[in-house]
Protein backbone atom coordinates (compact mmCIF):
# COMPACT_ATOMS: atom_id res chain seq x y z
CA UNK A 1 0.00 0.00 0.00
CA UNK A 2 3.24 2.61 1.11
CA UNK A 3 4.55 1.73 -1.93
CA UNK A 4 1.29 2.73 -4.39
CA UNK A 5 1.10 5.99 -2.66
CA UNK A 6 4.35 6.92 -3.32
CA UNK A 7 4.47 5.83 -6.94
CA UNK A 8 1.00 8.28 -7.55
CA UNK A 9 2.57 10.95 -5.41
CA UNK A 10 6.17 10.60 -7.60
CA UNK A 11 3.84 10.37 -11.25
CA UNK A 12 1.95 13.51 -9.34
CA UNK A 13 5.37 15.34 -8.89
CA UNK A 14 6.26 14.21 -12.56
CA UNK A 15 3.55 15.84 -13.99
CA UNK A 16 3.66 18.76 -11.98
CA UNK A 17 7.64 19.40 -12.88
CA UNK A 18 6.52 18.58 -16.47
CA UNK A 19 3.98 21.28 -16.36
CA UNK A 20 6.29 23.95 -15.05
CA UNK A 21 9.21 23.28 -17.64
CA UNK A 22 6.38 23.84 -20.52
CA UNK A 23 5.31 26.64 -18.75
CA UNK A 24 8.47 28.29 -18.91
CA UNK A 25 9.29 27.43 -21.88
CA UNK A 26 6.34 28.86 -23.59
CA UNK A 27 7.34 32.31 -21.77
CA UNK A 28 10.77 32.39 -23.08
CA UNK A 29 9.64 31.34 -26.41
CA UNK A 30 7.22 34.38 -26.42
CA UNK A 31 9.24 36.53 -24.56
CA UNK A 32 11.95 36.28 -27.32
CA UNK A 33 11.81 39.24 -29.95
CA UNK A 34 12.42 38.10 -34.19
CA UNK A 35 16.02 40.19 -33.40
CA UNK A 36 16.72 38.20 -30.72
CA UNK A 37 15.88 34.70 -32.48
CA UNK A 38 16.86 35.70 -36.28
CA UNK A 39 20.51 37.83 -35.57
CA UNK A 40 20.88 37.01 -31.09
CA UNK A 41 20.30 40.65 -30.50
CA UNK A 42 18.09 41.87 -27.41
CA UNK A 43 16.43 44.71 -28.28
CA UNK A 44 15.77 45.19 -24.40
CA UNK A 45 19.47 45.93 -24.27
CA UNK A 46 19.35 49.18 -26.22
CA UNK A 47 17.26 51.92 -26.69
CA UNK A 48 14.74 52.02 -28.98
CA UNK A 49 14.33 54.66 -31.36
CA UNK A 50 11.58 53.87 -33.81
CA UNK A 51 9.38 50.58 -34.14
CA UNK A 52 6.25 49.65 -35.97
CA UNK A 53 4.38 46.68 -36.99
CA UNK A 54 2.13 46.41 -39.83
CA UNK A 55 1.70 42.17 -40.16
CA UNK A 56 -2.11 41.57 -39.55
CA UNK A 57 -5.31 40.06 -41.17
CA UNK A 58 -5.83 36.58 -42.71
CA UNK A 59 -2.57 35.42 -43.84
CA UNK A 60 -0.05 37.66 -41.51
CA UNK A 61 1.68 39.77 -44.14
CA UNK A 62 3.35 42.88 -43.26
CA UNK A 63 6.52 44.90 -42.10
CA UNK A 64 7.98 44.94 -38.86
CA UNK A 65 10.86 46.98 -38.50
CA UNK A 66 13.07 48.45 -35.21
CA UNK A 67 15.43 51.31 -35.05
CA UNK A 68 17.98 50.82 -31.78
CA UNK A 69 20.58 53.41 -30.54
CA UNK A 70 23.46 51.06 -29.87
CA UNK A 71 25.95 53.89 -29.03
CA UNK A 72 25.42 52.84 -24.94
CA UNK A 73 26.19 49.21 -25.54
CA UNK A 74 28.35 49.58 -29.04
CA UNK A 75 30.98 47.03 -27.47
CA UNK A 76 27.77 44.68 -26.97
CA UNK A 77 26.61 44.97 -30.70
CA UNK A 78 30.18 45.31 -32.59
CA UNK A 79 30.88 41.63 -31.23
CA UNK A 80 27.67 40.42 -33.41
CA UNK A 81 28.06 42.69 -36.61
CA UNK A 82 31.89 42.13 -37.13
CA UNK A 83 30.53 38.83 -38.27
CA UNK A 84 27.98 40.39 -40.73
CA UNK A 85 28.91 41.43 -44.52
CA UNK A 86 30.20 45.11 -44.74
CA UNK A 87 28.01 47.63 -46.77
CA UNK A 88 27.10 48.00 -49.09
CA UNK A 89 24.30 45.94 -49.55
CA UNK A 90 23.82 43.51 -52.72
CA UNK A 91 22.15 44.67 -55.62
CA UNK A 92 19.04 42.92 -54.80
CA UNK A 93 18.58 44.16 -51.02
CA UNK A 94 19.51 47.57 -52.90
CA UNK A 95 16.95 47.33 -55.31
CA UNK A 96 14.05 45.95 -52.64
CA UNK A 97 15.44 48.53 -49.79
CA UNK A 98 15.48 51.77 -52.02
CA UNK A 99 14.18 50.70 -56.11
CA UNK A 100 16.20 51.34 -58.81
CA UNK A 101 17.06 49.58 -62.20
CA UNK A 102 18.12 46.95 -63.08
CA UNK A 103 18.64 44.82 -66.59
CA UNK A 104 16.05 47.29 -67.96
CA UNK A 105 13.65 46.73 -65.17
CA UNK A 106 12.41 49.49 -62.65
CA UNK A 107 11.92 48.40 -59.14
CA UNK A 108 9.56 50.49 -57.56
CA UNK A 109 10.49 48.66 -53.74
CA UNK A 110 11.28 51.54 -51.25
CA UNK A 111 11.07 49.50 -48.24
CA UNK A 112 13.60 51.86 -46.68
CA UNK A 113 11.24 55.15 -46.78
CA UNK A 114 8.42 53.31 -45.44
CA UNK A 115 10.58 52.07 -42.56
CA UNK A 116 12.90 55.60 -42.02
CA UNK A 117 15.62 54.10 -43.19
CA UNK A 118 18.38 56.25 -44.56
CA UNK A 119 21.35 55.54 -46.56
CA UNK A 120 23.88 53.96 -44.62
CA UNK A 121 27.11 54.66 -46.25
CA UNK A 122 29.71 52.50 -43.04
CA UNK A 123 28.39 49.43 -41.48
CA UNK A 124 27.63 45.57 -41.70
CA UNK A 125 24.28 44.14 -42.41
CA UNK A 126 23.22 40.23 -42.51
CA UNK A 127 19.84 39.17 -44.61
CA UNK A 128 17.55 35.95 -43.76
CA UNK A 129 15.67 34.45 -46.54
CA UNK A 130 13.32 32.86 -44.49
CA UNK A 131 10.83 31.63 -47.51
CA UNK A 132 9.81 27.75 -47.84
CA UNK A 133 11.81 27.78 -50.88
CA UNK A 134 15.07 28.88 -49.75
CA UNK A 135 18.22 26.88 -50.33
CA UNK A 136 20.65 29.05 -48.51
CA UNK A 137 19.25 31.41 -46.26
CA UNK A 138 21.93 33.95 -46.14
CA UNK A 139 21.91 33.95 -49.92
CA UNK A 140 19.33 37.05 -51.29
CA UNK A 141 20.14 35.57 -55.05
CA UNK A 142 16.61 34.14 -55.68
CA UNK A 143 14.64 37.08 -53.61
CA UNK A 144 13.49 38.65 -56.82
CA UNK A 145 12.48 34.85 -58.16
CA UNK A 146 9.73 34.70 -56.30
CA UNK A 147 5.72 35.54 -55.36
CA UNK A 148 6.07 36.57 -52.46
CA UNK A 149 9.17 38.00 -49.81
CA UNK A 150 9.49 36.61 -46.40
CA UNK A 151 12.70 38.08 -45.28
CA UNK A 152 14.81 39.63 -42.22
CA UNK A 153 17.47 42.11 -42.74
CA UNK A 154 19.44 43.85 -39.87
CA UNK A 155 21.49 46.83 -40.85
CA UNK A 156 24.16 48.29 -37.91
CA UNK A 157 25.39 51.90 -39.00
CA UNK A 158 28.92 52.59 -37.49
CA UNK A 159 28.48 56.00 -38.09
CA UNK A 160 25.78 56.43 -35.69
CA UNK A 161 25.63 53.61 -33.71
CA UNK A 162 22.44 53.12 -35.26
CA UNK A 163 20.78 49.08 -36.09
CA UNK A 164 17.83 49.02 -38.13
CA UNK A 165 15.98 45.90 -38.26
CA UNK A 166 13.48 44.77 -41.01
CA UNK A 167 11.30 41.45 -40.96
CA UNK A 168 9.07 41.63 -44.69
CA UNK A 169 6.17 38.79 -45.02
CA UNK A 170 4.29 39.20 -48.31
Amino acid sequence: MKNKVLSQWLILVGIILIFMFLIISIYLILNTTYLQREFNINPKNFIVIDKNDTHGGFHGDGTYHIALDCSKKKEKVLKIVNEWSELPLSENLQLIMYGGEKDGMTYGYNIAKETNIPIIANGYYCFLDRHSDTVDKYSDIDLFDRYSYNFSLAIYDTDTDILYYIRQDT
